[in-house]
């Protein structure tokens, strides 16, 4: 075989391999200096004006040309959220297609796109956005507490029926159902109780169910959970003093342990400490 035919032939892929690269490298150093140039300056400006026009078409151009879809707006709101707050939908729709959009952010606030989605009762976005990604479960605030502090009941419903946890904590250990009663539904309060929910849960304040329902000016929602949760509590001390009567006596009694002063301080006022500004979807602070 011509030996220098078998250079060329066996040289020749890499070559080309070669010259692929230089010219994707070539087209990534052009875009690098549009996006740096001044009319991509520009065009960035307008960004948040898109957003808050409901531009989709401007802001799919924007994406076309490299923007960053998990650009933040200056109180750090990631846009996919700032889109609900302005009631921009169709450019919300655009940025959750994008799969550059990270689905899971969160605001300064730990909020997730999807909890704003509960807020504003968005269930059919929801549902597509759970089915991109987003979390329905998560450690601290979750879609249901927002879904419920609203009530939205047919977003409820979707989440349960996606395996949202119905008596997940917040950080102070507030349920769903504190939130359902903070918002006077009677409906999402069932729909919960129904579900599973704990009403004799008290978050790390000592509050219950029926105290949120009089927190939120919902006073008859209070006097209806009040005893509800009197019997419930009831009802389970009974079950627990039916399980210890059942066992058998210790062989030898042993004396208590002596609880320290600053535990039995701390058990005794639950609703001191630390305290936690809550979450805006509930109006609990004054986030944006």
């Amino acid at each position: 075989m011509n030996s220098r035919f078998w250079r060329y032939s066996t040289m020749k892929p890499l070559r080309t391999r070669f010259l692929r690269w230089r010219g994707a490298a070539a087209g990534g150093l052009l875009a690098g200096a549009l996006l740096a140039s001044p009319a991509w300056a520009a065009k960035q400006a307008d960004w948040w004006v898109y957003v808050h026009n409901d531009k989709a078409r401007d802001i799919g151009a924007l994406l076309a040309a490299g923007a960053d879809p998990n650009v933040r707006y200056d109180n750090g709101q990631p846009a996919i959220m700032r889109a609900v707050v302005d009631n921009a939908w169709e450019v919300f729709d655009v940025l959750a297609a994008n799969r550059r959009t990270d689905l899971n952010a969160e605001n300064p606030a730990g909020e997730t796109p999807l909890m704003y989605l509960a807020v504003a009762g968005q269930t059919e976005r929801a549902q597509a956005l759970i089915a991109r990604g987003a979390q329905v479960n998560r450690l601290g605030w979750t879609p249901l507490h927002y879904a419920a502090s609203k009530g939205r009941l047919e977003t409820a419903r979707m989440l349960l029926g996606k395996q949202a946890l119905v008596n997940a904590p917040s950080p102070d250990g507030t349920t769903p159902l504190m939130m359902a009663a903070y918002s006077g539904d009677r409906r999402m309060v069932q729909l919960l109780l129904d579900a599973g929910a704990d009403i004799t849960t008290r978050n790390l304040k000592g509050m219950s169910a029926a105290d949120w329902a009089a927190f939120g000016k919902s006073e008859a929602l209070a006097r209806e959970l009040k005893p509800m949760i009197a019997r419930a509590e009831a009802e389970r001390q009974a079950r627990h003093g039916a399980v210890a009567t059942s066992k058998l006596a210790p062989a030898a009694e042993t004396p208590p342990t002596a609880q320290p002063a600053a535990a039995s301080a701390a058990a005794s006022q639950p609703g001191e400490g630390r305290s936690l500004s809550g979450v805006s979807g509930v109006r609990l602070n004054s986030y944006d």
